[in-house]
């Protein structure tokens, strides 16, 4: 249970008896002499109200023996003389009585707020229904602000000055005399509170001086009439003197603009400000303004921003004229006297370029260990610094090594960076870092420099060279165009007895397809180096083929024949019959065809039943890429006819007149058999056989 909520029901369980017992004591009061009670009861209470419970405070009662009470408790019932009770709480730093209570509420003779001192009635009597109890209550402390204004000007005095307190509501000060100043009401503030104060307006005049009180007051800022003051006991005072400023007084500054290095160019803005006046200027590097009018005292020269340089410093002539450089405002504060131009203040701003710096570095791809130790040249043209070269010396295969360009280039510089070619070597890729600073256009590295370090990565592979020729097995593949794919690339044409062009591909393994071509077949693959060394790494008749390409051109090639021949055929001849008189009937057949312009013609005779026997192999195709047709005729035997021709196998009937006994059919790869079916037409004479 709290300790007020304790007092509360004792005051309570008070109220009833002493209501009922008032009476009573009053008269007993009066009846009894005052010898006859000596003693009465008495009782001191602290609050807990404000924060001040559990903190320990001190009383006195009548000029007696300290007695500690704890916030939210009370004494013990104490006995003291009857009669009137002085009690007085000791003080207690950074805080003040706000409160005194007296019960029952008729006790209190006189109290004191400000000592922390009450005087109450002690009734006669040891109960708890005459029992006087006074309860103190606390609050951290309080002072007081006031305002208040003179001037020593009499036509200031009089005049009222606005004035704000931590900007709050405006209040008004009529300015008095020296040693009578007017001031504002009281504010209370709790102490130790940093109030401040501030003049709205001057009515022309100028805050002369601001004074606090018992050394109460900080950052005084006389030019914007401010002054912070910290509360104490008592009241804190702050005092304004205000009076007309004086006269204005000018003089002269100039203002020149010099180049800390030599990519320091163009023209830049300054602002020059002074009480009361501004003016702003266009300065170009190496020139000066003309001597400017200014009023007399400091004067501030800011310079506008100004990409990609900076302000570095300032100096002056005098040189005794510069009070402050502030390089990160770009500020410099200088001192102009009064007087004409001879006497004026030459104020020199230097400024400088940041600077970043390049970076080129050289990258192999994993198969370029030929180039490991091989020097790249690289052409750089800046439009600072104009144009040089550079050499990087490559590292291993799969690795990237780095070198500087010499100098410092200044940021937003243009640096086109390009690699020279090497004789069997591919630029695969150009990168820059950070991706924002520039472009690469036709294998150029176009940056745009920002802070800090670019760097441009030329990446390398070795190449190798190969060509792919074609030779012919027969006759009928020689002139035959063929196609090729080189590492799956586009397809390469190349006529049977020839060879293709150089060509380039990364060094390492390559991989050569020939393109398939009907009615031709691959006998074999070589792949020769100089000296015939072998370079062939799969089967001899492997399609693709995979070779080995080195490093290097035309002189360490790697030559690459696929070997054809066309595709062949055989044919034969059969006859058949399902008429049993013609067994044992010889027919006769002949048969041509023509390949590379040649014809060779022949012939057989069978009898139903037979086949001839196999031609001679026949390509597929001639030399002019025509499939060859093969033409065969049956001569006319007496009473049959040719019921039917037809082909099985690999060729293709073109052509067939049972009429005439005729029949044309291309070769084709394999075997191929025409068969010949005749029938009777007709008996011969005298019922005989036929002959």
């Amino acid at each position: 249970m709290k300790a007020n909520e304790v007092l509360h029901r004792r005051r309570k369980a008070l109220l009833i008896p002493l209501v009922l017992v008032t009476s009573l004591l009053s008269m007993l009061w009066a009846a009894t002499p005052a010898s006859a009670v000596d003693t009465g009861a008495l009782e001191i209470c602290k609050s807990a109200d404000n924060g001040m419970g559990g903190r320990a405070f001190q009383f006195s009662i009548n000029g007696g023996a300290p007695i500690t009470v704890t916030g939210g408790s009370c004494s013990s019932s104490m006995q003291v003389p009857s009669g009137n009770a002085t009690i007085v709480e000791a003080p207690t730093a950074g805080l003040e009585v706000s409160r005194i209570v007296v019960e029952p509420s008729g006790r209190g003779v006189g109290r004191d707020l400000a000592t922390g001192r009450i005087t109450v009635r002690v009734v006669g009597g040891t109960t708890a229904a005459t029992e006087t109890l006074v309860t103190f209550t606390n609050r951290p402390a309080t002072g007081g602000l006031k305002v208040c204004k003179y001037s020593a000007t009499t036509s200031i005095q009089g005049a009222s000055f606005s004035f704000t307190n931590n900007n709050g509501s405006l209040y008004s000060v009529v300015a008095g005399p020296p040693g009578a100043p007017n001031c504002s009401a009281v504010r209370k503030y709790r102490q130790g509170t940093r109030v401040t104060v501030r003049e709205l307006g001057g009515n022309g005049t100028v805050a002369q001086s601001i004074v606090v009180s018992d050394g109460r007051g900080s950052s005084t800022d006389l030019a914007n009439r401010s002054v912070v003051a910290t509360i104490g006991p008592g009241i804190t005072t702050v005092t304004y003197d205000n009076e007309f400023p004086p006269p204005p007084s000018y003089g002269y500054i100039e203002v020149c603009k010099a180049a800390g290095d030599q990519y320091v160019q163009g023209s830049f803005n300054v602002t020059i400000t002074a009480p009361g006046f501004s003016d702003r200027e266009l300065i170009p590097v190496g020139q000066c303004t003309p001597p400017l009018r200014v009023p007399a005292g400091n004067v501030t020269v800011t310079e506008s921003v100004s990409s990609p340089y900076y302000f570095w410093g300032a100096y002056t002539y005098p040189d005794d004229r510069l009070v402050d450089v502030n390089t990160d405002t770009r500020s410099t504060i200088v001192t102009v006297p009064a007087g004409d131009e001879s006497t004026e203040t030459q104020l020199t701003l230097v400024n400088a370029t940041l600077l970043a710096q390049v970076k080129v570095c050289k990258s192999l791809a994993a198969n370029s260990a030929a180039l490991t130790g091989r020097t790249f040249t690289f052409d750089v043209n800046s439009t600072a610094n104009g144009s040089s070269t550079l050499t990087v010396i490559a590292g291993a295969a799969g690795s990237t090594t780095c070198k500087q360009v010499p100098g410092w280039f200044p940021l937003g510089d243009q640096v086109a960076i390009s690699e020279r070619p090497e004789a069997n070597v591919a630029l695969t890729g150009v990168s820059i870092v950070p991706s924002g600073n520039g472009s690469v256009s036709g294998g150029t590295a176009n940056i745009v420099v920002g802070s800090g370090i670019t760097t441009a990565t030329f990446t390398n592979q070795a190449l190798g060279t190969l060509e792919v020729c074609k030779n012919a097995a027969d006759a009928s593949t020689s002139g035959q165009t063929f196609q090729f794919s080189v590492n799956g690339g586009s397809a390469i044409s190349v006529r049977a007895g020839q060879c293709s062009g150089p060509i380039q591909v990364p060094a390492g393994n390559a991989t050569v397809r020939e393109l398939s071509k009907a009615n031709f077949a691959l006998v074999s693959v070589t792949a020769l180096g100089p000296g015939g060394v072998n370079r062939r790494l799969t089967g001899p008749t492997d399609n693709p083929a995979t070779v080995s390409v080195p490093f290097g051109g035309v002189a360490d090639e790697t030559v690459v024949t696929f070997t054809n021949r066309v595709l062949t055929g055989q044919f034969k001849i059969c006859k058949a019959s399902p008429d049993s008189s013609l067994q044992g009937i010889t027919f006769s057949f002949t048969y041509s065809y023509v390949v590379n312009g040649v014809t060779t013609t022949g012939g057989t005779a069978l009898q139903p039943g037979q086949c001839s026997a196999l031609s001679s192999n026949i390509p597929v195709q001639d030399a002019n890429g025509n499939p060859v047709t093969v033409n065969v005729a049956e001569q006319a035997t007496a009473g049959t006819q040719v019921s039917s021709i037809t082909l099985d196998g690999a060729g293709t009937l073109t052509a067939s007149n049972t009429a005439a006994g005729s029949a044309s059919f291309t070769i084709g790869s394999g075997f191929t058999a025409l068969t010949y079916t005749n029938v009777r037409t007709a008996l011969p004479s005298g019922g005989g056989r036929l002959a």
